[in-house]
């Protein structure tokens, strides 16, 4: 599967989602960059829509209570767009996790606070994620089935209790490392010089045309 560079990524989709959530309509140009990214992904389709469906969860309540109110217009384009963006969103940041958008905000020249903070932000999500693996692994090995009742309770409030202490011991142990570091706000990293390559410049050129023409309106 290729991939679009995460600068390029950050840069669509502030461009293309900002233009979409103001627009009146919904203008069939407006599919384009989404077609691209799943003609490039298209192997990663159904982990992708999977992942949609699950998000679409907020999105239907809010369409919902729309149709209670008979306003069916207002509820079709309210689906649409939050489809369209995160559709989007999900086929451009696929294959990249945190480290890689901490590393494009760097490389935008966003601010080296904002860009520290996404960065140990990302960190900590990495170890919680390691942390609640491992939980799994130990019940799955001791036999353990979560189930609706007192001792599932006790033991995923004991977990949580866990996370809680280590992340506030781990972040304690962080900020002393990296005041014996020197660290001064600014994250340093050996990576190197971004380089576009013909997918990136294709979904810029296509993101452009989609926004910029206003034929076939569909609501």
């Amino acid at each position: 599967m290729r991939s679009i560079s995460p600068v390029i990524s950050i840069l669509v989709i502030f461009f293309y989602s900002f233009t979409i959530a103001l627009q009146e309509h919904i203008y069939i140009f407006m599919f384009l960059p989404a077609l691209f990214l799943i003609f490039m992904n298209f192997r990663a389709l159904k982990e992708v829509l999977k992942k949609l469906l699950f998000l679409n969860i907020f999105v239907v309540i809010i369409v919902i209570s729309l149709l209670i109110q008979d306003d069916f217009k207002t509820a079709l384009l309210i689906f649409m767009r939050s489809n369209l963006i995160l559709l989007t969103v999900l086929l451009l940041f696929y294959q990249k996790n945190e480290f890689d958008i901490a590393l494009a905000l760097q490389k935008l020249r966003f601010s080296r606070k904002l860009v520290s903070i996404v960065f140990f932000t990302a960190k900590s999500i990495f170890l919680i994620k390691r942390e609640f693996v491992l939980f799994k692994k130990t019940l799955h090995v001791r036999g353990f089935k979560p189930k609706t009742d007192l001792l599932s309770y006790k033991i995923m409030a004991g977990f949580v209790g866990i996370l809680i202490i280590k992340a506030y011991e781990r972040a304690k142990y962080i900020q002393k490392s990296m005041l014996l570091r020197g660290f001064k706000g600014e994250i340093y990293t050996l990576a190197n010089h971004q380089v576009f390559n013909s997918c990136d410049i294709a979904l810029c050129l296509i993101t452009f045309i989609s926004l910029v023409l206003r034929w076939g309106v569909i609501l």
